[in-house]
């Protein structure tokens, strides 16, 4: 499907510093504005040239003000991630649908998570793959530990043709809610969506957050959604689920919202790696909170459209 919409991160990074330099530059000019009418009187008083001069170097060092303020201060290369761990970027992209803070950026990166997820009060069980898709499942469990997705709704469902999906993780129900931060794709060299398959939803390269999918049957997508799990039971929840067919989502009107409403009721970390805590700790650095200011309004983030070439199989 078609994207969500937003702005990529580096849009947005270059329209933040477009706004700094001209914040500064209009400073500058103001200044530069007092200076000449003091000096001017200062000049008709009769004062001294010297007074002038002091107030023309003045400008010349705004102006160097004004260019050193519009120069970007490049981010610090991150620190190796300790063995077992990598580092994850999570990027402020708009208010969130919850207050909650980003992850941390130190991720587990080998091992696997199980996550049982009570949908219409059955459990679903899903193992997440830590060592493929270390930032995706570190993004989730962060979610998942701060109750992010209990007593939500799962808004979407396609049920045709080579596209068989259930998706989840947005508070709003709307398929435009986020967390507040996206961060890059991985885990998409040879990317498969057979039946069991988690991955993340997005709105284009690069844009994930908290919305995510499950395939009940197997599915022709392209490699562009990060898969970071597996169900390993309750797969004919989600089938019971499908059974009752689709209806029109008010909020797009497209054909692709459960019939029926499917609550995401609970979702809780049953089990986690054995990884020894890096040593020395490194301080990992967390991405500033998101508001919760009211929420633009932008297209949803989406599932993708069937693939017209059917993909080889392979566990992802």
């Amino acid at each position: 499907m078609a994207g969500q919409g937003k702005k990529t991160s580096a849009e947005r990074r270059r329209e933040l510093q477009a706004q700094r330099r001209a914040a500064a530059a209009a400073a500058a000019r103001k200044r530069r504005m007092r200076m000449i009418a003091g000096f001017t009187a200062v000049v008709l008083a009769g004062g001294a040239i010297v007074g002038a001069v002091i107030g023309l170097k003045q400008l010349f060092d705004d102006d160097s003000t004004v260019a050193a303020e519009a120069t970007p201060t490049p981010s610090p290369t991150p620190e190796p991630a300790p063995e077992g761990f990598a580092n994850c970027t999570y990027t402020p992209d708009g208010p969130g649908s919850k207050e909650v803070d980003p992850p941390p950026s130190l991720a587990v990166a080998k091992g696997k998570f199980t996550a049982q997820l009570m949908i219409n009060n059955k459990p679903v069980v899903m193992e997440l793959d830590a060592a493929k898709a270390p930032c995706a499942v570190n993004n989730f469990v962060h979610l998942v530990k701060n109750k992010y997705y209990d007593n939500t709704e799962c808004h979407r469902e396609l049920n045709s043709p080579g596209t068989y999906v259930l998706q989840c993780g947005d508070p709003d129900a709307t398929g435009r809610g986020g967390p507040g931060w996206s961060f890059p794709d991985e885990n998409l060299d040879g990317a498969t969506y057979e039946a069991g398959v988690v991955a993340m939803a997005n709105a284009g390269p690069n844009t994930n957050g908290s919305q995510f999918f499950m395939m009940f049957k197997d599915s022709d997508f392209q490699p562009d959604y990060v898969p970071f799990g597996k169900i390993v039971s309750g797969l004919d929840v989600l089938t019971e689920i499908a059974k009752a067919g689709t209806k029109v989502n008010p909020d797009t009107g497209a054909n692709d919202a459960p019939k029926n409403k499917v609550k995401l009721n609970k979702v809780t970390i049953t089990k986690e790696p054995k990884v020894a805590s890096p040593s020395p700790s490194p301080t990992a650095s967390s991405t500033p909170k998101a508001t919760s200011s009211p929420k633009a309004t932008s297209t949803p983030r989406s599932t993708p459209k069937a693939s017209s070439t059917p993909k080889a199989t392979s566990t992802p």
